[in-house]
């Protein structure tokens, strides 16, 4: 059984945009002749990828499932053509990494400048979000490398792991709380709160650092008013309204929400995380992803927070 990467390109293409037509047109090619490889392939496969609803063409079960691997198979091609490029002296290019807020805040726009100075030709793409949605993008080739939070039980088998800094999460609100002089988390039970965390995940205390903050010191589990999963989402949140967050300390300091935000001085501390830069073990870094990477590990390194 063969297939080809052009099949693959045609089949993410038809998923993309729900119809034949337009995939052909995003790829300037005939329908016809996306219709021929889409045919060929479900004839390699021996399997239905599709099937027609009022919405368009949708992937069939089996058209899922290739739709999860051939990401990865894309994505490991490109980026062995990158590194072909650039090993050849050609810095050119995507570099994709994905931040969570404290490296977002205390390094990227700097290293960024210095960056992009050294390499003008490569282009950087940011994606945030919470770090198990960053393990996921790792996986999936989605990003070419994070830094991102890593707590005792994140599951990083298949990830090679370095340890930057420690971060210590604090209680965040806005200038003016009724309650930003607290003392105490007890003071705090009356509040709602913002959570951030990936969808879909459990609600429970192992994984939930906002939760777990509440159980080890032996108090019920916080009123929660939303699960959001940006950063900004969630600042935006705290700022308009009396709800509070567990957040990096950086977020009061410097950034858009500086100041607007304060921290909430109670005296329990919440469990502290390694922030990590993660990548995929198994294959190794572009020469500019790599360059980035070191440069990004360096600065956090040397500023270990402001």
């Amino acid at each position: 059984m063969a297939f080809t990467l052009s099949q693959l390109r045609i089949f993410q293409a038809v998923v993309e945009h729900g119809s034949l037509r337009a995939a052909a047109r995003a790829l300037d090619l005939a329908q016809s002749g996306v219709t021929q490889q889409l045919q060929s392939l479900e004839a390699t496969l021996g399997a239905t990828l599709f099937t027609r609803t009022n919405r368009g063409i949708v992937p069939t079960a089996v058209g899922q499932r290739l739709l999860a691997r051939s990401g990865s198979i894309l994505g490991e091609c490109e980026q062995v053509e990158r590194e072909i490029r650039q090993l050849s002296g050609a810095y050119e290019g995507t570099v994709t990494l994905g931040l969570v807020a404290e490296p977002l805040i205390d390094a990227f726009a700097p290293v960024l400048s210095a960056f992009r100075a050294r390499f003008d030709k490569v282009d950087v793409h940011l994606r945030t979000g919470t770090s198990r949605m960053m393990i996921g993008w790792l996986r999936e080739s989605a990003v070419d490398f994070a830094i991102a939070l890593v707590a005792k039980q994140t599951d990083t088998t298949d990830l090679a792991v370095t340890p930057l800094r420690t971060s210590a999460p604090v209680v965040v609100c806005r200038n003016g709380h009724p309650a930003m002089h607290a003392q105490s988390l007890a003071e705090l039970a009356d509040y709602a709160w913002v959570s951030t965390r990936s969808p879909n995940l459990s609600a429970d205390p192992v994984v939930n650092r906002l939760l777990a903050y509440f159980d080890v010191y032996g108090l019920p589990p916080p009123t929660i008013l939303a699960t959001v999963e940006g950063m900004f989402e969630t600042l935006q949140l705290v700022t308009q309204t009396d709800c509070l967050s567990l957040e990096t300390e950086a977020v009061t300091r410097h950034g858009p929400f500086a100041g607007a935000l304060a921290k909430v001085p109670v005296r329990e501390q919440a469990e502290s995380q390694d922030i990590c830069l993660l990548q995929r073990a198994a294959v190794p870094l572009t020469p500019a992803a790599q360059e980035l990477a070191t440069m990004l590990a360096s600065y956090l390194r040397m500023v270990r927070g402001r």
